[in-house]
Order: C-alpha cells, then structure tokens, then sequence
C-alpha cells in the first residue's frame, strides 16, 4: 500500500505534477536497456538530487513491499520494477508508488498440482536434513582442536570418527535432493534469493533469481517465459544480474549464458568462474564482449573466452570506461583491452595496481573525471587516480555501529551517494579533498539508488521510496 508523507489531501496537487514530471523524464529511456545501476554506470548527470532527506522529510511516497530484496529498481516509462523475496518481480507505479501487479516465481509455478506437491514435500526433506547436518556437525571443529592437544586421546578420536560417518550419511540422503533443479539451494539471508536486479529492453522485463530460474514479463505483468537455467550451487547465494548486451540475455551462474529474448531457449553456453559480481559490456571496434568480476573476457557473439583471469572481484562489479576497465578492491587494477590482429583474442594491457583499505568491495564503484570512488564494507571512501592507480585520499566514514557497505557508489547531478546498509547516506563532492554536504537516514537498505530528474528512487528491505523537493508551501 503506498503511503503519503503528509495528508494526502494536502500534497494531491504537488504529487501529481511531480508524477507527470518524473514519467515526462522517464519516457526518453523507455525504449533503451535498463539494468543494474540503470546502465551499469551508476551515474546520473543529468539528475538534480535533493542532498537532505529522512524518514520524515523529502519523501514524496512510499510504498510497503510485500517483503525485503537487495535488488536496485528499475524504470521504464511510468513503471518501476523491483524484486521481493522470494521469488517475486514487483510492479510499480512511478507517479504514486502503488502496486501495480506482484507476479511470484516459484518452481511450482512451472508445474502441474501433482509435481508441485511433490517439489514442496522434497523442500522440506531437504531443509530437514540440512538442519539434521548441521546439528550433528557443530561438534567437529571442536574435537579437531581438542585432538591437537591431546592427539593421542582414543576417545577423542573414536566421538570424531562418530560424527564424521553420521555426517557423511546424511549427506547421502541430502544428494538426491541437493542434485534436483526443483530443490532450493542454500542462501545466506542477507544475500536471499533477490539480489539480482530486473533489467528491460523498454518492452519486457527479465529477472534472475537465486534458485537459477530466469523469467521473462511484458510490462503489464503477462508471462512471457519461464525456465530454470542452472541451479547455483554455492551456499551464500546468487546475486549476478542479467544484461542485455546486442539483443540477448547474458545471465552468469555457473556458465555464461546467452538466450534467446523472445523464447529463454539458449543460444550458448560457456563455462565461466561464479561471481557475485554482475557482468558489463565492452565494445571494442565491432566486437562486443563482456567482462565478468572475475576478469575473463567472453565475446557475445558466440561465448568465445577471449581473456582470462584479468582481476578478481568476487563481489562488487567491475567498471567500463571507453576500452578501459577498472577492477577496484583491496587488490585494485585497470587494464586498457583491445583485439588481438585476427580479432580471436583481447589484449589486456595493464595500467596499474593499486591497494586501497584493506577489507571486501561489496558494492560497485563510479569513475568521474577521471578519478574513481570506491567504498569497501567497512565505510573507507577511496578515491583513486584512474590514470596512474594512486591513492588520492581515504576517509573513513562514521556510519553507525555494525554498518556494512553493500550499496554501491552514486553519482547523481554534482554529489557522490555512499551508503551503508544502517540506512545512512553521506552526500560528497566530487574532487580530490573531501567535503561532506550533508548525512541523512532513512531506514535500512542494501540496494543503491537511481533516480530520474529531481527524484531519487530507493528500494529499502521494508519499503519503496520517491525521494525529492516537496512543497511545504502548498494549500490544502
């Protein structure tokens, strides 16, 4: 249920010419690809943000979600998409935050009543025995360091033996389940089964989920296709987001997938290392290829691996400026890529490394002016030369105590956004000195912002957010 900041008398007027405004903006990239980020670069120049907000000020709607989602909303035309746990894909109205249609995801969804059944009861076998193994497990670690004290305890070893064999039976009974596509694989619950952000090609919009199922919507809610394409098998979960590059779906998991749009079949596959990392397109004279957070480079035409194991980002994304691309964590590096003189290859010249704070990169950095703002999860601002690698300054921001950096850098009209999942927001100038504009709080989220005009568009883990100027002089 949307819900006014003030009386909704009171603000009628301002909201729906704010509305108007915000779909007149939206309407020029209602044909293009929005994704992650919009359009993976997290900026917006063109936006003219406003820099103070909280819970009680600056909002001009928000919107209770069915449940929490780290996904970042997407906009296309008068319509935001947005993800909620589990399975959801969430429909939006840009003008007044009312829901517009909730379509779920789940793998009965794609079968008949019997199937489903049975998909439910094999859940629930699964997370029992899951349960069963961890319970019986706890004790391992703990014998294995009293065994270093005393290696000669019979006892000891006869009670780790023990537990090891229960352990191995119940994974035996746990494969069948684990190895089903149906079955819902292990998920950290900050991570959930929604990190991965929507994105649309202005006509249908395609999401990702952590179970390995990828769907395809037109934009008033009808299914289009459905299907599982790879169950994740790391046990924090999947988060990569899909792209559109060159009219195909690229979705990573285990593989690089490229399907078909219009029908979810695929058109290729090619092994790839996971990531969390989502990947971005490179165009490199008349080739487009993608670089994943892992460092390789895959050509989009045929999934041809083209370079690999450039850098390591398991996390954050990398960032694509021109043929440059920038890998930035605590092991940071940029490369200057090129094709090879048959064309089968990518050259990778290295521009530098550089070492930033020390801790994981969760969210994705921005590149301006050449220099590049990063925040690792701990709430050091770097800001890095992007020609030479050199640390220009780091700032440790103060954000409350158990704060952890998952949003990624934004740049929107002349201010940097960094965030941290407590809800906190500082607002910076761009440059080589700091200055803070201000801090605000809102309640907490994991996803980054977009925004389109003046407004700001905010998925927090309880609610959705229009953020922007509100009229205090209005009449009722």
């Amino acid at each position: 249920m949307a819900m006014r900041h003030r009386e909704a008398g009171r603000w009628t007027a301002v909201t729906i010419a704010l509305g108007i405004a915000a779909i007149l903006a939206s309407a020029a990239v209602a044909g293009d690809v929005v994704g992650w980020r919009t359009d993976g670069t997290g900026k917006y120049l063109d936006a003219n943000p406003t820099i103070e907000w909280s819970p009680e000020k600056s909002i001009i709607w928000k919107t209770e979600m069915p449940s929490k989602s780290n996904a970042t909303p997407v906009i296309v035309g008068d319509r935001l998409f947005v993800c909620s746990e589990p399975s959801s894909l969430v429909c939006v109205s840009l003008a007044d935050g009312q829901i517009l249609w909730e379509r779920t995801n789940n793998f009965e969804d794609m079968v008949d009543a019997e199937e489903a059944a049975k998909m439910t009861a094999a859940h629930q076998e699964a997370v029992r025995l899951r349960k069963q193994r961890s319970t019986v497990s706890r004790n391992i670690w703990k014998l294995k360091r009293q065994l270093q004290e005393n290696k000669d305890d019979a006892e000891l070893k006869a009670k780790l033996d023990d537990i090891q064999k229960q352990v191995a039976e119940i994974s035996k009974q746990l494969d069948p389940y684990e190895k089903s596509w149906y079955s819902l694989p292990d998920v950290h619950a900050t991570n959930g089964f929604t990190s991965a952000t929507p994105v649309s090609d202005g006509e249908h919009v395609f999401v990702s989920f952590g179970t390995g199922l990828v769907a395809c919507y037109d934009l008033d809610g009808s299914k289009v296709w459905a299907r599982m394409v790879e169950k994740p098998r790391i046990g924090w979960g999947s988060c990569s987001s899909p792209v559109i590059v060159d009219g195909q779906l690229m979705v990573l998991i285990h593989h690089l997938f490229a399907l078909d749009k219009a029908t979810g079949e695929t058109i290729w596959s090619t092994p790839a290392e996971w990531s969390w990392a989502t990947p971005l397109a490179v165009r490199l004279g008349d080739t487009s290829v993608v670089v994943t957070g892992n460092g390789d480079v895959f050509r989009v035409s045929d999934g041809k691996q083209m370079a690999k194991r450039l850098a390591k980002l398991p996390y954050g994304s990398p960032i694509v400026d021109g043929d440059t691309a920038y890998f930035v964590n605590n092991k940071g590096k940029a490369f200057r890529l090129s094709l090879s003189e048959d064309g089968e290859t990518v050259d990778a010249e290295k521009l530098w490394d550089t070492s930033p704070k020390k801790a994981r990169y969760y969210g994705a950095a921005v590149i301006h002016d050449g220099l590049l703002y990063a925040v690792n999860q701990a709430g050091v601002f770097s800001v890095i030369d992007a020609e030479t690698g050199e640390i220009v300054y780091d700032k440790r921001l103060k954000f409350g105590k158990g704060a952890t950096c998952y949003p990624s850098v934004t740049m929107a009209g002349g201010y940097l956004l960094v965030s941290s999942d407590t809800g906190e927001t500082y607002v910076v100038k761009p440059g080589r000195e700091f200055e803070q504009v201000a801090k605000n709080d809102l309640e907490p989220f994991r996803s980054s912002p977009v925004f389109v005009g003046d407004l700001m568009y905010l998925r927090g883990l309880k609610n959705l957010y229009c953020i922007g100027p509100v009229d205090e002089g209005a009449a009722e």
